[in-house]
């Protein structure tokens, strides 16, 4: 959005996406949703978040053997769907700050029979060594990073040069999608995730407020540009309000 361009907030939440030391606060917000997270990316997608995890796999291209970390994995649908791929990747790893959510993953992959490492992990300081990984992914968590830039930075590290960062995320849109996505955020998404998880936190106004304050899809490609990654793409769904971009790590 153009800098001149305030959002508007709705300012209700125990979290404020501005706060620059929010890390632990969205920590515990996401524990106590953890249970019902699944049940309202249901509702609140219109059943459409599974395609578009599974349309971020496709943009991730893998050809077969590929060393995989879906980073804030949350319940682990993503780092699944990557086992899933039909050229099939040698190991994925699913990395959260959020024990609660990875308590989920590891129960999901033992009911689907699939070996999941799971990692306790903050985004900003992986535990993983430089180049571990040929595709690295997220899954709406990037505007929830305290410094999107570093944390971008940091997935570029444990990428071995020319690996593959896919990244999923609600997009700021314009123009009467815009102010009818932004009237449904704003209002609905808030009213109905807050009611049906019973957040003591407000975790839904938050999430409306992260994704008014977050990077539209150009700004974020030139970040990614600026964090060291080439041939950046994104296309965007659902009308505008959701993007995929992949860009490749520069040697």
């Amino acid at each position: 959005m153009p800098a001149t361009e305030e959002p508007k907030l709705r300012g209700d939440s125990a979290v404020d996406p501005k706060d620059d030391r929010r890390g632990p606060k969205v920590r515990a917000m996401f524990a106590g949703i953890a249970g019902r997270y699944d049940l309202l990316n249901r509702i609140i997608s219109g059943g459409r978040d599974q395609a578009w995890r599974r349309r971020t796999v496709r943009m991730a291209a893998l050809t077969g053997g590929e060393h995989v970390l879906d980073v804030c994995c949350g319940t682990g649908d993503l780092a699944l769907m990557f086992w899933k791929s039909r050229r099939k990747p040698a190991r994925v790893v699913a990395s959260d700050f959020t024990p609660e959510m990875l308590t989920i993953a590891a129960d999901k992959a033992g009911k689907a029979g699939v070996r999941l490492p799971l990692c306790a992990g903050d985004a900003l300081n992986l535990p993983f060594a430089d180049a571990s990984f040929d595709v690295v992914s997220v899954g709406y968590g990037v505007r929830n990073f305290q410094d999107i830039d570093a944390g971008l930075h940091e997935l570029a590290r444990v990428l071995k040069p020319g690996g593959r960062l896919a990244i999923l995320e609600a997009t700021p849109a314009r123009g009467l999608i815009g102010r009818f996505a932004n009237w449904y955020i704003n209002r609905v998404v808030p009213w109905l995730g807050n009611l049906l998880t019973g957040s003591r936190d407000r975790a839904y106004s938050y999430l409306a407020d992260s994704i008014q304050l977050f990077p539209d899809a150009n700004a974020l490609k030139a970040r990614m540009e600026a964090a060291g990654f080439d041939n950046v793409r994104f296309r965007k769904l659902n009308l505008g309000t959701m993007a995929i971009h992949v860009g490749v790590r520069a040697n």
